[in-house]
């Protein structure tokens, strides 16, 4: 599936998730596309190129709010001074600090960028610099788990189904 179809069908399966559940998780939202100034104020942000997928995406909706459970994917509207974005920044510095990236064979000096954070700030979806050496550019982390992911489309397809995309648990 290409990103279009793959938002389309994560939409289409989160809100009827949402329509069985009332208020139990976040409304399935998707938002106008971010402009190409944006997408590259962000990438400055990231100090890393954007993955072509996530890229593709934030072209198509500039974030998605109900993606999985509490976490939405975050987008070039997301990084102002408050919310999401600096949440997940923290659960990142955190990670570093206690040396999770190196537990799982990622380089000490890895650059992650936010693209998800859970509400209580316990699991983040982060964009590896493409400079770590690794053929995962994501990497699913919290509560114990820990996934990489090639592209941003396989972390779109893992969350609608996990049977189309197996992840490793660690890159070591």
């Amino acid at each position: 599936m290409d990103i279009p179809e793959l938002i389309g069908e994560l939409v289409r399966e989160r809100l009827a998730e949402y329509f069985e559940d009332v208020d139990l998780w976040p409304i399935p939202r998707i938002y106008p596309p971010a402009d190409e100034k944006q997408l590259e104020l962000l990438e400055r942000q990231s100090g890393q190129r954007l993955e072509e997928t996530y890229g593709a995406f934030l072209a198509l909706t500039d974030g998605l709010d109900g993606f999985y459970l509490t976490m939405p994917i975050l987008g070039c509207k997301d990084w102002g001074s408050n919310g999401p974005a600096q949440r997940a920044l923290r659960f990142r510095d955190m990670l570093m600090e206690s040396g999770t990236p190196e537990d799982v064979g990622l380089p000490r000096d890895v650059e992650l960028f936010p693209i998800s954070v859970n509400e209580d700030a316990s699991q983040a979806i982060f964009m590896i610099g493409s400079g770590a050496g690794i053929p995962e550019r994501f990497w699913w982390v919290g509560e114990g788990d820990s996934q990489f992911f090639g592209t941003f489309a396989d972390v779109l397809a893992y969350a609608l189904d996990s049977s189309l995309y197996s992840p490793r648990e660690n890159v070591g």
